[in-house]
Order: C-alpha cells, then sequence, then structure tokens
C-alpha cells in the first residue's frame, strides 16, 4: 500500500461508454480520491504545426488506499486535473514481492 500522506490528489476519470443520438461520445465521470498524479516526461515533438510541448503525468492508483477502491483502470479512458484533461495510454500494475498481489497501478496520461 502507497502511504495516504502521499496520496494528496483528486481527480475525475472518464471512461466512455458509448454515443449519443448524434454520435457524440459519452461518458460516465467518478472522482477518483487518494491518488498521485506527478510529472513523468517533459519534452518537445516537431509536429505539423512547429514545435509542440509534450507534457505527460504518471496517475499512481493504490486499489486499497484510493477511492473507489478495486476500481480497474482503462486505457483510453480521460482523467481531468486541474483543469486539463489527459488520456490513458498505458496502465501498468506493479506487484509485491507475490505476484498474486497489485501493489498499486501506474497509468502514463498524455
Amino acid at each position: 500500500m502507497i502511504p495516504e500522506r502521499l496520496l494528496v490528489h483528486t481527480c475525475i476519470y472518464s471512461v466512455r461508454t458509448g454515443t449519443d443520438r448524434d454520435g457524440n461520445a459519452t461518458f460516465t465521470d467518478t472522482t477518483l480520491e487518494k491518488v498521485r498524479l506527478s510529472p513523468a516526461v517533459y519534452g518537445t515533438n516537431q509536429g505539423a504545426q512547429g514545435e509542440e510541448k509534450a507534457d505527460r503525468l504518471t496517475l499512481y492508483y493504490d486499489p486499497v488506499a484510493s477511492s473507489p477502491q478495486d476500481l480497474v483502470l482503462q486505457e483510453l479512458a480521460q482523467v481531468t486535473f486541474e483543469e486539463k484533461t489527459y488520456t490513458i495510454r498505458s496502465v501498468t500494475p506493479c506487484y509485491t514481492r507475490s505476484i498474486a498481489n497489485v501493489h498499486h497501478y501506474e497509468a502514463a496520461l498524455v
């Protein structure tokens, strides 16, 4: 379990649930509490419009200490933190010494 004193952030986790009659994506929002979001990579990419910033975050989710408990993070879901929306590109389970127990999840946000 990650110590709760390190899990200081709250964010909105949005999973796509389908489309409405106009073809727009619909989402179900869940508030994640006692998580940690920290910078993972700061860099720049050359895009069609010139130089683009590629700021990324890592979301740390503890299945015991975070709320709601035992949530399964999904790739391509959205996370809103400090009025910015990010997309989950990958989710990595981090195990304890026993491979049967997940200690925490790390989600790469783009």
